[in-house]
């Protein structure tokens, strides 16, 4: 893994009951960038189907089928990422 991840891990995940959630902001330009350097370095990464699609055209974990949204960001169903 290398230091870019493992400064999005540090900066942006955070665990609530076993759960690693994203609590980046979407409306902020270095938030969006940490979800792409994750999505990029993650192993089970899809797109998720057209209508859910959250920025068009974009490599992101904004846009993965595995992610779920949550209150206080979004998490990944397949539980990337794993520090």
């Amino acid at each position: 893994m290398d230091n870019s991840v493992r400064d999005v891990l540090s900066k942006y995940i955070r665990e609530k009951d076993g759960t690693k959630y994203f609590t980046g902001d979407s409306n902020v330009r270095d938030d969006l960038s940490a979800a792409e350097i994750l999505a990029k370095a993650c192993p089970v990464y899809q797109d998720d189907v057209e209508e859910e699609s959250f920025l068009e055209d974009a490599l992101t974990c904004y846009n993965c089928r595995f992610r779920r949204w949550a209150r206080s960001g979004f998490s990944c169903y397949k539980g990337f990422p794993v520090s």
